[in-house]
């Protein structure tokens, strides 16, 4: 792990996740098109963004609404990570404790994640700030 950031994949509901038309996708089927991601630490929680560009996962408020991949170093941009295992729930605090497993990513307690309810075709699925997905758990696949 650099200083500088952890690189890591991310998966909603098993979908690796991308960016298209500027909003936070997962790929059921064209995987090709997910990206890399660059974990950072910010001010109060850890900020992800594309790798290559200045884009990061963002929330355009406290309503419930797609999640924007846009340039953005305010706070909608920062993310609780909080790793989840068989001993229960724990907040990573440092990019020295993001380890691949299993996570819940979150700001000011809304979720992040796929739609409970989907549509049934294969486009990919938006990813939504405060999901009503009661279980909005992420895979975090950490690269480096």
């Amino acid at each position: 792990m650099s200083d500088i950031g952890t690189v890591v994949k991310l998966y909603a509901k098993g979908a690796p996740v991308g960016v298209e038309e500027g909003a936070l996708v997962g790929f059921l089927v064209d995987q090709g098109r997910a990206g890399e991601w660059l974990v950072t630490r910010a001010r109060g929680g850890f900020r992800f963004t594309a790798k290559g560009t200045e884009e990061t996962i963002a929330s355009a408020g406290t309503d419930r609404a797609p999640a924007v991949v846009r340039p953005d170093d305010s706070a909608a941009s920062v993310w609780r990570i909080q790793r989840v295992d068989g001993e229960g729930t724990t907040t990573v605090v440092s990019l020295a404790d993001l380890r691949t497993g299993t996570h819940v990513i979150d700001q000011h307690g809304l979720a992040l994640g796929r739609d409970l309810f989907e549509d049934r075709s294969l486009l990919p699925k938006r990813v939504f700030v405060r999901t009503d997905d009661r279980d909005p758990q992420w895979t975090i696949e950490v690269l480096d």
